[in-house]
């Protein structure tokens, strides 16, 4: 966006190569002025939180599939760019027609607005604020001020026959300049940051999805998460017994309701530390009983096995669905139905 004023400054100069921008501020804008904001967002901006990544991990197919970032988008950005580009430039331009300002005291005001606009954009596409993010926006900007004064103050005599010398000390004393750099960024980015709204809140993505669940409070975010396992191992569970017959799936999900709804899901790491506790304890009782006759300890323990796997899946949250078709007697759900690589966007109703 940056090089692209100086491509529509040729028009007006006969296409010599001039530019109407400082040759100092040439050199530090992307040096200094620009840079630090988005090494910043580059190092520490996420898309998703962590914990709501383990949660739900297909999130990471996202960007397996290069869904965020698809080839159509690089154009649209393009477009974007030159657009923004055309008001940072013509803004000030109409501004300033047919005054008497010199070449550079037009050119500050270009600079300052493809400054703020700059920033403002990464600030649209920022995902994770922090402490870093704020400090480096607020930093670059008072760098800028601070060498502009500095050098327009100290440099009476740097680029004959134009000028520098106190073009921004007399800049900020004029209330058109703050307005031109107030209303030609808003301007630039509306088209971005109306599509960012619209996209976001009637076809919002996988990811954005994820996000709007990391900002719920920890009791909401439980349950959804809850649901969001539930509907997911239903669906699973279909598909798997699709496999052997059709008939089959919607019998499986059925029972894995009705047995899901008689046992409920323990959410809380105390609850189930303390019915791993009681699973323990009446497994010793049992081992006590059955010690006295030897025909129920054979009995014992050629089922020993499996009654304590299914004991313990109770326990952590896992059932078994048994079902009366004999094709599929039973399905564990933790280790026989992983995660999916999509997520359906109607399981995020809660958070509309």
């Amino acid at each position: 966006m940056f090089v692209a004023l100086l491509f529509w400054y040729q028009f007006y100069c006969g296409f010599s190569g001039s530019s109407m921008i400082d040759q100092w501020y040439l050199i530090f804008f992307n040096l200094f002025f620009s840079s630090l904001p988005q090494l910043i967002t580059g190092v520490l901006d996420k898309d998703v939180p962590a914990e709501v990544l383990i949660a739900v991990p297909q999130l990471y197919k996202s960007g397996q599939n290069m869904e965020e970032y698809q080839p159509h988008m690089f154009w649209m950005n393009m477009i974007d760019a030159m657009y923004q580009s055309l008001v940072c430039f013509f803004i000030p331009y109409f501004t300033y027609y047919d005054s008497e300002v010199d070449i550079f005291s037009w050119g500050t005001p270009i600079t300052t607005i493809a400054l703020f606009t700059i920033i403002l954009h990464l600030a649209i596409e920022t995902k994770t604020w922090t402490f870093l993010h704020w400090s480096s926006c607020i930093f670059s900007i008072i760098l800028f001020f601070f060498v502009a004064l500095v050098y327009n103050a100290s440099c009476p005599v740097c680029h004959p026959p134009s000028n520098p010398y106190w073009t921004m000390e007399r800049l900020m004393g004029d209330p058109m300049f703050y307005f031109t750099c107030i209303i030609s960024p808003v301007v630039a980015l509306l088209p971005r940051f109306l599509y960012r709204t619209l996209q976001g809140t009637l076809f919002p993505t996988q990811l954005q999805l994820g996000r709007q669940l990391s900002k719920l409070s920890p009791g909401t975010r439980t349950q959804l998460l809850a649901q969001l396992n539930v509907q997911e191992t239903v669906r699973q569970t279909r598909l798997f017994a699709d496999s052997f017959s059709p008939s089959l799936g919607s019998n499986a999900s059925d029972c894995y309701k009705a047995n899901n709804q008689s046992t409920p899901l323990p959410t809380s790491p105390q609850t189930r530390e303390s019915l791993f506790q009681e699973h323990r304890e009446a497994e010793h009782k049992t081992d006590q009983t059955v010690a006295a006759s030897p025909q129920g300890a054979v009995l014992y323990e050629e089922n020993k096995l499996p009654s304590s796997a299914s004991s313990l899946e109770r326990s952590m949250g896992f059932h078994e669905v048994r079902c009366s078709t004999s094709e599929v007697e039973s399905l564990p759900v933790g280790t026989t139905f992983p995660w999916s690589s999509a997520v359906d966007q109607a399981d995020f109703s809660l958070l509309k």
